[in-house]
């Protein structure tokens, strides 16, 4: 299963220092997780346009179960609480399928 989030934050908010955050979290998360998360990445937005969002997180999951441990897991909670405040818009896409 494929899951794939992409956000559009508070102009200037998903810096630096938020990129290496939402890596390190998200690499811990797969540390965390190993039989669930097979594969991760964080991606930043490199076109400034209003459309684009700012960071695109895609992860490759054993199967449905595996998203339902994940979205409860107190590391993806903990960066919830950190930046959704600041999301201005948000989409996500699950897929079984190879695209």
């Amino acid at each position: 299963m494929r899951h794939i989030v992409m956000m559009k934050l508070e102009p200037g908010l998903f810096n630096d220092a938020a990129e290496a955050d939402y890596r390190e979290t998200f690499a811990a998360l797969q540390a965390a997780l190993p039989e669930e998360i097979l594969a991760v990445r964080v991606c930043r937005n490199c076109v400034l346009r209003e459309a684009n969002m700012d960071v695109m997180v895609e992860m490759r999951l054993k199967d449905a179960e595996s998203l339902s441990k994940y979205l409860r897991h107190p590391l993806h909670v903990a960066i919830g609480e950190r930046y959704n405040p600041h999301v201005l818009r948000i989409a996500s896409f699950d897929t079984e399928e190879e695209c």
